[in-house]
């Protein structure tokens, strides 16, 4: 049994790694296309800050509330928007990855992680400035019967580890 150098099963890895994070993204996207109304109803409480718990006071941090539907759900269409790019730019980047890890062409495995990694602006676009910051302390998710936080914490950490991990240098070649 031959195996792969340890450079070429680092690229493999990477590239199967960056094409789940793709898969992530483009089935968030599709979830919430295909079932528009779940997520909808997240996105437009959370605006409207009108499901807060009942131990919250805030009536200054309620005057940001936007209540207005066409602004919620042009909020919801840039949410589903930077969830589709992610997911499209890192599938583009990990396919990239993989020919090039397949064929030996490192030019095409480094334009792939290039591609990736601009993947993962609108990843963090969406949620760690849209849902942790934006939603979480300036709509003050935090205090909101519709609190995603903690998701949006777990989704961003995955991806920015994947991000670590992929701009990593891969072993010397052997």
């Amino acid at each position: 049994m031959h195996l792969p150098s340890l450079r070429r099963a680092q690229q493999g890895l990477k590239s199967l790694l960056a094409l789940s994070i793709a898969l992530f993204g483009l089935l968030a996207a599709s979830g919430n296309m295909l079932d528009y109304d779940s997520n909808w109803q997240f996105v437009r409480h959370v605006l409207a800050m009108d499901s807060m718990e009942a131990w919250f006071g805030g009536q200054a941090l309620k005057s940001r509330a936007i209540t207005d539907p066409g602004w919620q759900q042009a909020a919801y269409l840039a949410i589903i928007a930077g969830e589709l790019l992610f997911g499209l730019l890192c599938a583009w980047g990990g396919g990239q990855m993989l020919r090039g890890a397949l064929c030996g062409r490192e030019d095409a495995y480094l334009r792939g992680k290039t591609w990736f990694t601009l993947g993962c602006i609108p990843a963090l676009l969406v949620w760690y400035t849209g849902f942790a910051v934006i939603g979480g302390e300036y709509f003050a998710m935090w205090a909101n019967q519709w609190n995603g936080q903690m998701k949006a914490y777990a989704f961003i950490g995955f991806i920015l580890l994947s991000l670590v991990y992929l701009s990593q240098p891969e072993a010397a070649a052997d």
